[in-house]
C-alpha cells in the first residue's frame, strides 16, 4: 500500500512540473497544437529566420513585442506573430485574416504589407542592413506565395468610398477599433462609437480640395449607425461636416467650400447588402446536370405537351356533346308531339293534275297511307 501511495506522489509531481513548466513558456502548450498555414500550406517560419512564434491566444512578451504594437496587432485580429533576427536586425511578422487588414495594419504602424502578413524591421539598425531584410523577407514570402492557391486581393470597402479627386498620396488610413481609429488626432477622441463589426478610414487632401480631411465610417446595424450620428452630432460646425448615408457616418473636416463639401458626401454611397446575424444556414448546392438529365427534361417536356393536346381534345368533345344534347333536349321540348327532327318540312301538292299516272282514278288518301 505505501509503495502505490509513493509512486501515485511521484506521478502527481510530475504532472505538476510539466504544468509548470508549460506556463513558464509563452505559448508551448499551444503552439504544440496549433501551426500557422494558409490554404494548407505551413508558414515558412524556419525559411524566414524565425525563432520565437506567439499564437494569438498566447502572452506576447513585452521584451519581443512591443505593447502598443502587440495590441494595436490584436485589435486588426493578427492571429500570429513571428519573431526573427537577421544580420544582426530583429524583424517581427504579423498575420492578418485578410489582406485589407495587413494593409491597414502596416500602414498604422509603419510597417510593410505583403498579402495578408506584415513585416516590421526594427529600428536603430544601419538603413542598408534593414533594406536588405527586408528584401530578404520579402523575397521569401512571395516565394511561398506562389505555392498558394491563387485568390483575389480584397480591399475594404469603405476605402474605395474616400474621394479621389485631390487626394495626397499615400494618406489613406484604414482602422477597425479605438486603437486604430486614435491615429486620427484631428477627431476629438470618444465622439465616435467603435462597436464590433465597425471600420473606419479617412486620408488628407491637397488645398485645391473643399475640405483637409475625410473619413468614412461604416457600422454593422442601422441601430449603431443612429447613435454614431448621434454622437457624432457634437463634432459638427462651420469647419466640419457631419452626415449619415446608409450605414455610414461620413466626416469632412476642415471645410473650405461649403458647397462643393456636401456634394463630396453626397457622392458616397452605402452598398446595401442582406447579412445573416450569427451563423448562415448551410448552402445547398445544385449538383451538375448532365446530357440524360437534359434528355429526360425534354421528353417529359414532349409528353406534357401531348397529354395537354390530348385532354384539351377531349375536353372540347364533351362540352360539344353537352351542348348539342342540351340543344336537342330544348327543341323537342319547345315542339311538344308536333317535334319532327328535321329542319326542313315536306310539303305535298296533291293535286288531279300531279297525280301519279296509274293512280288518277284513285283517291287521294292512298298516297297518303
Amino acid at each position: 500500500m505505501t509503495a502505490r501511495f509513493r509512486q501515485s506522489r511521484r506521478w502527481l509531481w510530475r504532472a505538476i512540473g510539466a504544468a509548470l513548466l508549460a506556463s513558464l513558456i509563452p505559448g508551448f502548450a499551444i503552439s504544440a497544437a496549433q501551426r500557422d498555414e494558409t490554404a494548407g500550406r505551413p508558414f515558412p517560419a524556419r525559411e524566414l529566420g524565425v525563432s520565437r512564434s506567439f499564437p494569438s491566444v498566447a502572452t506576447w512578451p513585452a521584451d519581443l513585442v512591443a505593447p502598443s504594437q502587440g495590441e494595436m496587432a490584436r485589435e486588426f485580429g493578427a492571429t500570429w506573430a513571428h519573431r526573427g533576427q537577421r544580420e544582426g536586425v530583429a524583424f517581427l511578422l504579423y498575420r492578418c485574416p485578410s489582406d485589407g487588414r495587413a494593409a491597414g495594419l502596416a500602414r498604422l504602424i509603419g510597417g510593410e504589407a505583403l498579402g495578408d502578413t506584415v513585416i516590421v524591421v526594427a529600428a536603430g539598425a544601419a538603413e542598408d542592413k534593414r533594406l536588405s531584410v527586408a528584401a530578404f523577407l520579402r523575397a521569401k514570402l512571395e516565394a511561398w506565395r506562389a505555392t498558394l492557391p491563387p485568390t483575389e486581393a480584397s480591399q475594404p470597402v469603405i476605402l474605395r468610398k474616400l474621394p479621389a479627386q485631390g487626394r495626397q498620396p499615400d494618406t489613406e488610413r484604414y482602422a477597425v477599433g479605438p486603437l486604430g481609429l486614435a491615429r486620427a488626432d484631428w477627431l476629438r477622441p470618444h465622439h465616435l462609437p467603435t462597436p464590433p463589426g465597425s471600420a473606419f478610414a479617412w486620408a488628407a487632401y491637397a488645398d485645391k480640395a473643399p475640405f483637409e480631411r475625410f473619413l468614412v465610417a461604416e457600422y454593422p446595424t442601422p441601430q449603431d449607425a443612429t447613435a454614431a450620428l448621434e454622437a457624432a452630432q457634437a463634432l459638427a460646425s462651420a469647419q466640419l461636416l457631419v452626415a449619415r448615408r446608409g450605414n455610414f457616418i461620413v466626416i469632412a473636416d476642415g471645410v473650405r467650400d461649403v458647397r462643393r463639401a456636401q456634394a463630396a458626401i453626397e457622392r458616397v454611397e452605402y452598398d446595401y447588402v442582406v447579412r445573416w446575424l450569427g451563423h448562415p444556414p448551410p448552402r445547398a448546392s445544385a449538383p451538375a446536370r448532365t446530357a440524360q438529365q437534359d434528355i429526360r427534361n425534354i421528353g417529359q417536356l414532349l409528353v406534357s405537351i401531348a397529354s395537354f393536346v390530348v385532354l384539351a381534345g377531349a375536353s372540347m368533345a364533351f362540352l360539344g356533346a353537352v351542348a348539342g344534347g342540351a340543344f336537342f333536349y330544348w327543341r323537342r321540348h319547345q315542339a311538344g308531339d308536333g317535334f319532327i327532327a328535321a329542319d326542313a318540312m315536306l310539303r305535298l301538292d296533291l293535286s288531279d293534275d300531279r297525280a301519279l299516272p296509274d293512280a288518277r282514278g284513285s283517291s287521294f288518301k292512298r298516297l297518303t297511307d
